[in-house]
């Protein structure tokens, strides 16, 4: 039994979730989000962190335009997301509930346990209790379900080995929720860092300030560091030869920005290896001074094995045809994330069973939708249809028009069954803040 019903269900309360519920919103179609805002950027990023995207970049998305990030930080008197002016991660977090509270938006703080087909559109149970019936759905999760520890490193317990998104709080090495794991966590211990993308840049740079004796493995022979940004009064020829973007400078990225429908028109195995290779590993230029002659960076080195011997990990890795080992008090897997519908949990097995992938990912169509009908894939899980973009804050603008005109134009063909009007006055389970 179902006791209520909409027509539109957004599973997700990040930048993509609550922009597409902002734009649905403008248009009066009716909605339900589920989940808690921000929650992965308040509970899974490390504290004292700062955005890597430039602060234009990082808008979530209303209709007009209305409520960016330069506005928020303009009207609270924070003197950053200027250009070249990094975003401090509290200061974004506040950003994300001033936007909220600016749109109205309205977020249930709980979460999806199933969603599974129900004639023409589904059934989603709640782990309040609750269960609801819904025409169409968009999965807005993120990158929380996708997290990649290699499998070298998958057999060490958990209090001795934790993903880079753990080091914030909510969850922690031992995966209960409510311990605190920040950088400061580490002071006077030896941490190995392995990987050489901003995620494992960061984290070492935070624990390093905080005390903690850390070295970087890297498999790659340098660390890529994105240039200074380029001045914005540039001559008007080397503007068009080098557009700035929102992901970098060049025409290449003005494309990855700006082309996402030409992106979906490439050939399938073009995308995916697109998809899962562009934009790879690389650190913010204002990380650069806090890492180099500061933070020991091992070259060259594959992680090839990890076991514990007492108190510590030790592990083996291979340089140049060589064995190594090294130990460690803690190890940080700072190794990304990996889209896979697989890993999403709340996935009915039949429903999962029905969707086409193309690799790990959905198969999308230019509107978003999977091949089970009425249901919506956005955010990094389409970044194999839509390009790198969709891995990015950026590409929220973009995502929540698209979806929304596709979900309006079916909201009209149904109309004849009345929408669900976002809920108002269940106190219980409404967040707006």
């Amino acid at each position: 039994m179902t006791s209520d019903s909409a027509d539109v269900v957004i599973i997700g309360a990040g930048p993509y979730g609550l922009s597409v519920a902002s734009h649905l919103a403008d248009r009066g179609i009716g909605y339900r989000l589920f989940g808690t805002p921000m929650h992965t950027w308040r509970h899974h990023m490390p504290e004292g962190m700062w955005l890597r995207s430039e602060g234009f970049a990082s808008n979530l998305s209303d209709p007009h335009d209305a409520f960016s990030l330069a506005r928020f930080c303009g009207d609270h008197g924070y003197d950053v997301g200027g250009w070249g002016v990094p975003v401090p991660l509290e200061v974004y977090c506040e950003y994300g509930e001033w936007f909220v509270e600016q749109t109205k938006v309205c977020v249930e703080d709980t979460h999806v346990l199933q969603l599974s087909r129900a004639g023409r559109g589904f059934v989603l149970d709640l782990a309040d209790g609750d269960s609801v019936a819904a025409r169409q759905v968009v999965v807005a999760v993120g990158l929380t379900h996708f997290r990649h520890v290699p499998a070298a490193l998958t057999g060490l317990p958990s209090e001795l080995c934790a993903h880079s998104s753990s080091v914030r709080g909510g969850i922690g090495t031992s995966g209960v929720a409510g311990e605190q794991l920040q950088p400061s966590t580490f002071a006077g211990r030896e941490v190995v860092v392995i990987g050489a993308g901003q995620s494992a840049l960061e984290n070492a740079a935070l624990m390093h300030e905080h005390g903690a004796h850390v070295r970087i493995v890297a498999r790659g022979g340098s660390v890529t560091w994105n240039p200074l940004p380029h001045p914005l009064d540039r001559p008007t020829w080397q503007q068009l030869r080098r557009p700035v973007g929102g992901l970098c400078t060049g025409m290449r990225c003005w494309m990855a920005e700006h082309g996402p429908l030409a992106f979906h028109a490439l050939p399938n195995r073009t995308r995916l290896h697109l998809a899962t290779s562009s934009f790879g590993p690389s650190g913010a230029w204002w990380l650069r001074d806090r890492i180099e002659g500061k933070v020991q960076i091992l070259y060259g080195h594959e992680t090839r094995s990890a076991r514990v011997e007492g108190s510590q990990v030790s592990l083996e890795l291979a340089v140049d045809g060589e064995r190594r080992e090294i130990r460690a008090d803690q190890v940080i897997s700072a190794t990304g994330y990996r889209v896979d519908l697989d890993r999403i949990p709340f996935l009915d097995a039949d429903l999962r069973a029905s969707l086409r992938s193309e690799g790990a990912f959905p198969a999308l169509t230019r509107h978003f939708e999977a091949s089970v009908p009425n249901l919506y894939f956005v955010g990094a899980a389409a970044a194999a249809s839509f390009g790198p973009v969709a891995r990015f804050v950026l590409g929220a603008r973009f995502t929540a028009r698209t979806v929304t005109r596709q979900l309006a134009a079916r909201s009209r063909r149904t109309h004849a069954t009345p929408a669900a009007r976002p809920p108002t006055t269940r106190s219980d389970s409404l967040r707006t803040s």
